[in-house]
C-alpha cells in the first residue's frame, strides 16, 4: 500500500513541480516584448505595461542566452491562450493553454530529448480526465483519470515492454485497492 501512495504522490509532485517551474520562470526572468516595452508583474498575478496602471495585452516572449524559452499571450493582464516552454535547443519542454492565468485544456510535457513524457487536461488549474505518461521509448508508462484534481478509478502502470505491472483503484484521491502483477503482495 505504501508503494501506491508513493506513486500517487510522485505523479502529483511531478505536475506540481512543472507548475512551480512555470511560476519561477515568470518571477525570475527578464521578460522581452516585441517592442521592448517594460513589463511588470504585480502581486495579484496581473501583468502590467510600464507604470502598473494599465493591464498588458499582447504576446510575451522570454529569452535565455538569446534563445526563446517561453511564449504566451496576455489579455487584460492575464495569461490567455497557447503557452509554450522550450528548451535551450528549441525543443518543447511543455505546451498547453491558459485561461485567466490558470492551466486549461490539453497540456503536453516532454523529456529533455523531445519525446512526449505525459499528456492530460486541466480545468481551472486542476488535472482532470484521462492522463497518460510515457517512457522515453514512447511505450505507455502509466494511465489514469483525475476527477476534481484527484486520481479516481482504475490506474494502470506498465513495464517498458507494455505489460501491466500494477493496477491501482482510487476513490477521491485515496487508494482503495491495488494489485502488483510482477510480485504478489498481501493487502
Amino acid at each position: 500500500m505504501d508503494k501506491i501512495k508513493i506513486l500517487s504522490y510522485v505523479i502529483t509532485a511531478e505536475i506540481f513541480a512543472l507548475i512551480v517551474l512555470l511560476i519561477l520562470l515568470f518571477v525570475n526572468s527578464n521578460v522581452t516584448f516585441f517592442q521592448n516595452d517594460k513589463i511588470t508583474f504585480s502581486n495579484s498575478d496581473i501583468i502590467y505595461l510600464n507604470d502598473n496602471s494599465v493591464p498588458f495585452t499582447g504576446k510575451m516572449l522570454d529569452t535565455l542566452d538569446n534563445k526563446l524559452i517561453v511564449e504566451f499571450t496576455v489579455v487584460n493582464g492575464l495569461k490567455q491562450g497557447k503557452f509554450s516552454l522550450l528548451t535551450l535547443d528549441g525543443r518543447f519542454a511543455m505546451q498547453g493553454y491558459m485561461n485567466k492565468n490558470k492551466n486549461f485544456g490539453n497540456w503536453k510535457y516532454y523529456y529533455e530529448c523531445g519525446q512526449l513524457e505525459c499528456t492530460g487536461n486541466f480545468d481551472n488549474d486542476e488535472p482532470t480526465g484521462k492522463w497518460k505518461w510515457f517512457y522515453q521509448n514512447s511505450a505507455l508508462k502509466c494511465e489514469g483519470t483525475f476527477i476534481n484534481g484527484k486520481p479516481d478509478g482504475l490506474w494502470l502502470k506498465y513495464n517498458e515492454d507494455g505489460t501491466v505491472n500494477m493496477i491501482i483503484n482510487y476513490r477521491f484521491g485515496e487508494v482503495i485497492s491495488f494489485v502488483q502483477t510482477d510480485k504478489l503482495i498481501k493487502v
